[in-house]
């Protein structure tokens, strides 16, 4: 994950699912342990087609899993709601899913259709209350006599509340943690709220073994910036030095490239344009970072006294620039 999307939301879901080893460690903690006895959930096999309407997807995601369940083949169906506030349809959405799932899974030959688990995870401002069993929504449906009822089509659905009010605690593998955190921290209604979650993200990213660090630091990183309009990355870089010190040169170097790429737009002016000297000042810690004692005090002096010009170019070439260089500049 390694740029700006036009839906983030969809994206991350599908960067986070797709991975068979989180969709395993979800499925096992958050499905009833009656069904995790009945799938087999090292058969997990992803499928790519999305079932969402078009019009609604920049409020729905979904991931569809072939499995086998009881023996047989069988489906779990996923669908993400990104909605910060409840929508009462998604159970008529979801069932429209599952029927045209059905549809393309129908078998002639034996004229059966296989069994789907439905899951909708939910990580917006409110406790889910809607109704998770269909046959609860027909009006009078518990005065009629019980040969009327078989008229009527019903299932249920396993809801995944991960709502902020819900403070339900995230179970499972610590890469699951770090996504379930980051989707909260999307949704959250102020700003105090979001860097509450950040610092949370951050605490499980630096628990991840090393390998893994940077590449979900990235893709919660560029996440969080596609979906919250009110975040800089100064703010993101203040919780980070609080919870992960030292690591300040991950969040500066996927910024930078972003900004390179101008797909940051004005998320950066908080920390890249801000005063001369503030960056002045951010040019020499990063730049500490990259060259430790190479950097020496003579030359932080004469970066502390260049024109703008050259800390314009310094900060446009940061992740290029060699100390050869960099003497050289400042001559």
């Amino acid at each position: 994950m390694n740029e700006l999307v036009h839906n983030p939301h969809d994206r991350f879901f599908k960067w986070i699912f797709s991975d068979k080893k989180i969709a395993r460690d979800f499925l096992q903690n958050y499905l009833p342990q009656e069904a995790v006895e009945i799938v087999d959930l090292d058969y997990l096999t992803p499928e790519n087609n999305s079932h969402v309407d078009e019009k609604l997807k920049e409020s729905l995601s979904d991931m569809l899993y072939k499995t086998k369940i009881n023996g047989q083949d069988g489906y779990i169906y996923i669908l993400m709601e990104h909605k910060s506030y409840i929508e009462g349809k998604v159970i008529f959405q979801l069932l429209r899913y599952i029927t045209s799932i059905w549809e393309e899974k129908y078998d002639p030959k034996t004229k059966k259709v296989p069994i789907i688990i439905p899951i909708v995870i939910y990580h917006g401002r409110e406790i889910w209350n809607v109704e998770t069993n269909l046959s609860n929504m027909v009006q009078g449906i518990e005065d009629l006599p019980d040969e009327l009822k078989t008229y009527l089509p019903t299932y249920r659905y396993e809801i995944c509340d991960f709502s902020i009010k819900r403070k339900k605690r995230i179970i499972g593998l610590t890469a699951t943690k770090v996504a379930i955190e980051a989707m909260r921290a999307g949704t959250a209604m102020t700003k105090e709220e979001f860097k509450e979650r950040l610092a949370r993200v951050f605490e499980y990213i630096k628990q991840l073994p090393e390998e893994q660090v940077h590449e979900w630091f990235e893709g919660c990183m560029i996440y969080l910036l596609n979906v919250r309009e009110d975040v800089t990355i100064e703010e993101i870089l203040k919780v980070q030095k609080e919870i992960m010190p030292g690591r300040g040169e991950i969040v500066m170097t996927i910024a930078e490239k972003l900004r390179n790429e101008g797909k940051l737009e004005g998320k950066l002016e908080g920390k890249v344009e801000g005063k001369l000297e503030e960056r002045k000042e951010f040019e020499i810690r990063l730049l500490s970072k990259r060259f430790g004692n190479q950097l020496t005090k003579e030359l932080k002096e004469k970066i502390r006294k260049a024109d703008e010009k050259t800390i314009d170019y310094i900060g446009d070439n940061l992740l290029e620039i060699t100390i050869e260089d960099l003497k050289e500049i400042l001559k």
